[in-house]
């Protein structure tokens, strides 16, 4: 234990507290129903869907009329668009698209999507064959004599205002001008049920594509309830083609073309020779063993002196690309990888100690140089999935992180795309050929990628200082999106810098214009991205003099370039990841992630919109502040907070295992567990700094497999595998009451009842106490990491002893014919205990109490690392 009277110096191991977990059973505790009707005529409001769902299905084609294809097992149907009903007041929510599916009749919805005035359109499939069952549902939902019993389907129909005809261009996401006449690569999102033989479909899809006269690309992104085809078609024709083969396909997006555009970013190098010769002399190349940061962008000049003592391997996707970095004006995969195993070479220039290397770095290019074709449309997807491959069968048995800094502004990121989903499949294992039925989730391969958020380019002031959103695939949900800060604030004749020193980086984009309820929060961290320089005419660019100093492709002309944007702030992340990693072995993928994410702060500047005086958040809503986060992420992560405690810094660790969900009784798919933790707290400690400021903070960190179909959009809950929650014990709540609060069911919800199956959204049945959490619950529903800062005076803490980790409901527990009900998931839960500037010993106690536990319960204790 460290001595002296330096409470804030981070020596002393992270607590692991994995002994204090105690697994109980989980039951959804389902919410009373008893709620005011939103209808006051159900049985007007029946016939009028009645007769608008006649009107918008139209008659059957005569069989010898009928021009729809046969697509194995596909029943042939019609599709309407159906509209909620908008909310009646300002406070109320979203009316969501009602789940309207009814599996045994193939009754499904194809896509929704969230519209301005919080009501939602979807495009409904409906086979021939099922037309007058959904008809009788829709009589005995408005049945005017019902007696005592329930009134059926009312979460199904209720909600719903308007049922419309719909044309196949309603399968079509975002703006389409189906007049233009060019042949462009489009996506399709094929319905692949999991009765059905894998891909059949598809197969039956795309050779009809192919007769239509259209090109399918042989490549194809595989997930549970879709595979991804990719068709070379003008708009018109394909929809027409779509028109004949409803109900086969979820939705249709466009593919977009090279993303080699988006790397370009001009520069001009520094050059200094002597420099780089200098720095050279003094790297010591990394030790045996050493985790690796794999760069995945456009090469590398392996032999630059500065990358050479740290790379372990360079390849390509393509042979005949080369290895090297094509890409103009210094390079980018070159500064990218400088970056990763140096951090900002300006550093390292102003100073004449020895440079230890901790990690190597690998380069994949996956960009095609000049002279070759770009990428087909598959290579957002399937070339980022081929390059993780080609390192991890090139390097086998490594601990390895991955950068990617490219991304694409044409694909609005509001939704899973198949870039983003290939992404999370890498995260979380599950890419083809992963996946075996023999083989639980949990120890499929994890893997921690670090994904930019996308850039601002330059222009007048009040167009850059405006709200960017981030660039596919960053709206990943398993990947580390990296946003960008900047420190540099260099005065220029005639220019000043554009963001203060500390503040956002005018290059960082982020996730306010996303919904908060559909949508992660992105980016969920700052790195050093640098700054730009504004003139006295107001525009606003990149200069050297606040950018960062990398590593150039072109050694002999220019070996030193500046480098700069969410790409330089990705190669930090990188640097960051493989120093911790080298610090802390052994650990999991979704631990480091928790790591960088509980070891972040806001610099002052943004810390200053969201602390107030005395123990409080500043005022304003939950909501506004989410909508900040959305900017500049949870802060700038601490690489010697991540890596140790202090004493009065306490962080304590725990991974788990965890099977969500089960097989009840009838076969149906029911919650299983929940974790409690009884956590070993410095109550002693807490209640001696009485009214003294203190944060606690939160992160629970998992991968999910996604599942990509047309809902995922406005239905995080189709697209997540599984989800987890944590939630803490009340301050004058007992431990018992805690534990009821959280596993016993209330009474049964009646059969076909939809509900929200988000537990942790206004679950409190006790006495109401202040929230001092900075975002609460309900700001906890897509993505697969959860942060949340506690900020209130000590004594207040003392009595927030205990924490649960429990399940909300995902494609295994829904889609039962995947057979993944009793699959195990796996995730990693970090909780910190700051008392900033206090002389106080929370860590001691801790670890005392969590000693004192360990003896008395008989149990090993494993040591951090």
């Amino acid at each position: 234990m460290a001595g002296g009277d330096d409470f804030s110096a981070h020596d002393l191991a992270h607590i692991r507290f994995d002994p204090v977990r105690v697994e109980a059973q989980y039951e959804f505790p389902n919410r009373p129903q008893d709620r005011k009707p939103r209808r006051d005529d159900y049985h007007a409001h029946a016939q009028s869907l009645t007769q608008q769902l006649a009107a918008a299905l139209g008659a059957v084609p005569a069989a010898a009329d009928d021009t729809r294809l046969t697509i194995a097992d596909q029943k042939r149907g019609t599709i309407v668009e159906i509209e909620t009903m908008v909310p009646t007041s300002e406070r109320q929510g979203a009316n969501k698209t009602p789940a309207l599916d009814y599996p045994t009749q193939e009754i499904v919805v194809l896509r929704s999507e969230r519209q301005e005035d919080r009501t939602e359109k979807a495009v409904l499939f409906i086979p021939d064959d099922a037309r007058n069952y959904l008809v009788a549902r829709l009589n005995a939902y408005g049945a005017e004599n019902i007696g005592n019993r329930k009134r059926p389907d009312v979460p199904k129909f209720e909600p719903i205002e308007v049922i419309r005809a719909a044309q196949a261009r309603a399968l079509f996401s975002g703006d389409v001008d189906f007049d233009a006449p060019e042949n462009r690569w489009w996506e399709l999102w094929v319905r692949e049920p999991a009765e059905q033989k894998p891909g059949a479909r598809t197969n039956a899809v795309s050779a009809a594509a192919t007769a239509a006269g259209f090109d399918v690309h042989t490549e194809r992104l595989s997930f549970p309830d879709a595979e991804v085809l990719f068709v070379h078609a003008a708009a018109a024709p394909l929809a027409a083609f779509l028109a004949r083969a409803l109900g086969a396909v979820w939705e249709v997006r466009r593919a977009e073309g090279s993303i080699e555009p988006f790397l370009e970013l001009d520069g001009a190098g520094l050059g200094q020779h002597d420099w780089v010769t200098d720095l050279a002399g003094r790297i010591l190349a990394p030790p045996e063993g050493a985790p690796a940061v794999c760069v995945i962008d456009s090469g590398v000049a392996a032999a630059h002196p500065l990358i050479a003592p740290g790379i372990a391997g360079a390849w390509s996707v393509d042979d005949q690309w080369g290895t090297d970095d094509h890409h103009h004006h210094g390079g980018h995969g070159t500064p990218m990888a400088g970056m990763v195993l140096h951090g900002d070479l300006f550093w390292r220039m102003n100073d004449n100690q020895p440079v230890a290397l901790t990690h190597h770095v690998e380069s994949v290019k996956f960009l095609p140089p000049h002279g070759f074709p770009p990428n087909r449309p598959s290579a957002y997807g399937v070339v980022t999935q081929s390059a993780i491959s080609i390192v991890e069968i090139e390097r086998p048995n490594v601990s390895r992180s991955f950068c990617v800094a490219s991304s694409t502004s044409l694909f609005a990121p509001d939704a899973p795309s198949s870039w983003s989903g290939a992404l999370d499949q890498i995260s979380s294992g599950s890419m083809l050929g992963e996946h075996d039925k023999d083989i639980l989730a949990k120890d499929h391969p994890k893997r921690l990628l670090m994904v930019a958020s996308g850039n601002v380019i330059g222009g007048q002031r009040d167009v850059v200082e405006q709200h960017h959103t981030i660039e596919d695939p960053a709206q990943s949900w398993n990947a580390l999106t990296i946003g960008g800060f900047t420190s540099k604030s260099e005065l220029v004749a005639n220019l000043a810098p554009l963001a203060a020193a500390n503040d956002k980086s005018p290059f960082s984009t982020g996730s306010q214009n996303m919904l908060g309820d559909l949508t992660p929060i992105k980016p969920e961290v700052l790195f050093e991205a640098g700054n730009m320089m504004i003139d006295q005419a107001g525009y606003c660019d990149w200069h050297p003099s606040v950018s960062l100093l990398g590593t150039g492709s072109d050694v002999a002309g220019e070996p030193l370039v500046p480098f700069w944007a969410t790409s330089a702030a990705t190669g930090m992340a990188g640097n960051f990841v493989g120093r911790l990693k080298a610090a802390l072995p052994d650990l999991w993928p979704e631990t480091y992630r928790a790591l960088v994410v509980q070891s972040a702060e806001w610099p002052t500047p943004i810390r200053k919109k969201l602390i107030g005086r005395g123990a409080h958040w500043k005022t304003g809503n939950k909501g506004e502040k989410q909508r900040l986060l959305r900017d500049v992420g949870f802060g700038v992560p601490n690489i010697s907070r991540a890596i140790a405690s202090a004493r009065n810094d306490a962080f304590l660790l725990a991974q788990a295992e965890i099977q969500p969900f089960a097989i009840g009784q009838g076969g149906t798919s029911v919650f299983n567990e929940m974790h409690f933790y009884d956590l070993p707290w410095p109550r002693a400690a807490l209640q001696a700094l009485e009214n003294s400021i203190v944060v606690m903070k939160v992160t629970l960190s998992y991968f999910v497999e996604p599942n990509l179909s047309g809902r995922a959009s406005t239905r995080p809950d189709t697209y997540r595998s599984f989800g987890l929650r944590f939630e803490l014990k009340k301050r004058l709540e007992t431990d018992e009451e805690f534990r009821t609060r959280l596993s016993r069911p209330e009474e049964p919800a009646q059969v076909g009842e939809h509900l929200n199956q988000d537990a942790g959204q206004d679950q409190e049945k006790q006495v109401p106490e202040a929230s001092h959490w900075l975002l609460g619950p309900k700001a906890m529903q897509a993505g697969s990491l959860h942060c949340d800062l506690w900020r209130g005076y000590a004594v207040d803490l003392a009595s927030h002893d205990h924490i649960a980790v429990f399940p909300v409901t995902g494609w295994w527990k829904s889609h039962t014919g995947q057979k993944r009900m009793k699959d195990k998931a796996r995730y990693a839960l970090t909780i910190s205990i700051t008392a900033e500037g206090q002389e106080v010993d929370l860590y001691s106690e801790i670890a005392t109490e969590l000693e004192a536990y360990v003896a008395a319960q008989g149990v090993g204790v494993e040591a951090a690392p």
